[in-house]
């Protein structure tokens, strides 16, 4: 008796897992590029200022997943899968049969507790995240970061009612007790830098029939003390970094055509690290330490995207997208102009069956001139993604 007790026990406890609507899916991706690269005045590799060769690796975004559907709590786990080389190289993955990593794309739920009004908890897409270009080149960069402004995929306690979002996510580069690193260009020795409030981010989705106009906006605060236990720094007074982005995005379908496109402004956006600065690099994006150790030298940065598409056919689809991206640190020390760079795609989409796509594409990058005035070089590519959805 006391044994069948116990099994309606747990089956009571089991019971909402079992009414929960589970549907599981994948994608699988491999790339094949070839590239050329130039690396102007001031790179090179081995000696060599320029370098091109073919890349074939399985893409680090290939993923795993599953949707859940319980009465008014929904949620979605997302593993993505990688397979590194043994020598490590970055876009080397899986060409000689390296295994890798399985790590956490996406795992939140949802709470709908009230009509249009819902609570999210976990790790996804952070609100200033939109998805306006397809580029497949580098594991689908989608021109984030060079461009299109990307938020990435951080943890975070985020409210929706109806088509307005704001969240809490987790603060960058000071964010845990004992951290050292500052984000600060410039910065010597071990200071102590903190966190006190998550970082803040808020999209309103301004829906019409064919179309949507997305305004956005985030910041975030820390602080970084003049010491640190005795350990020597450049710091001599307290830091207050303070960074922002603000900026609007917009889609439009027209029959078969559709455009798309974002423009946004922001501030130390380097300073936060859940933000992707693109191949412009992290550190021209980053507040720079000022002389006498007591303040920092803001850097802001331009971006801007456009992405007409048209589908041609249900079988095939055509788009171009266009990004630029400008960082302006002229009031710091040691850069006397804004650092700069854009990039151009032009692609096809070709389903072959359903869930079977081939996606060539052909893509140039102009780094243009770096903040010293001197040429960082072009980089262009042309190849395809190969992509099995199930």
């Amino acid at each position: 008796m006391k044994k069948l007790i116990a099994v309606c026990v747990v089956l009571l406890f089991v019971a909402p897992a079992f009414a929960a609507d589970w549907a599981f899916y994948g994608s699988q991706r491999v790339a094949t590029w070839y590239n050329y690269r130039d690396y102007g005045d001031t790179n090179n590799v081995s000696g060599n200022d320029s370098d091109q060769g073919t890349q074939m690796y399985f893409q680090d975004n290939s993923r795993v997943g599953a949707k859940v559907k319980a009465n008014k709590v929904s949620g979605q786990i997302e593993l993505a899968l990688n397979a590194t080389s043994s020598n490590g190289g970055d876009r080397d993955r899986g060409s000689n049969g390296g295994d890798g990593s399985v790590v956490t794309r996406r795992a939140y739920g949802v709470w709908t507790f009230a009509d249009n009004t819902s609570l999210k908890v976990g790790k996804d897409y952070s609100p200033v995240t939109d998805f306006i270009s397809n580029q497949w080149y580098s594991s689908d960069n989608n021109l984030w970061g060079e461009g299109d402004f990307y938020g990435r995929r951080p943890n975070q306690i985020a409210l929706t009612i109806g088509d307005f979002e704001i969240a809490a996510l987790s603060p960058t580069y000071g964010a845990d007790v004992g951290t050292t690193a500052t984000g600060i260009n410039g910065v010597t020795g071990s200071p102590n830098p903190n966190s006190y409030i998550p970082r803040f981010e808020a999209t309103y989705n301004l829906k019409f029939g064919a179309g949507y106009i997305k305004p956005f906006a985030g910041f975030q605060y820390y602080d970084v003390k003049s010491s640190n236990n005795g350990v020597a720094s450049n710091v001599t007074d307290t830091l207050n970094v303070w960074s922002y982005v603000a900026g609007v995005g917009t889609s439009w379908n027209i029959g078969a055509f559709s455009i798309g496109g974002q423009l946004c402004y922001g501030m130390n956006e380097g300073n936060v690290n859940g933000w992707q600065p693109g191949n412009a690099g992290r550190a021209v994006a980053s507040a720079y330490l000022a002389p006498g150790g007591d303040d920092i030298r803001k850097v802001f940065t331009t971006q801007a995207l456009i992405v007409p598409a048209l589908k041609f056919t249900d079988t095939l689809r055509f788009e171009a997208g266009f990004g630029y991206r400008q960082d302006n640190a002229s009031n710091a020390p040691g850069p006397t102009q804004a650092n700069g760079q854009w990039a151009a795609y032009l692609q096809a989409m070709i389903t072959m069956a359903p869930g079977v796509f081939l996606c060539p594409e052909v893509g140039y990058y102009d780094y243009m001139d770096n903040n010293a005035g001197n040429s960082e070089g072009k980089l262009w590519y042309a190849g395809a993604k190969w992509q099995i959805d199930f």
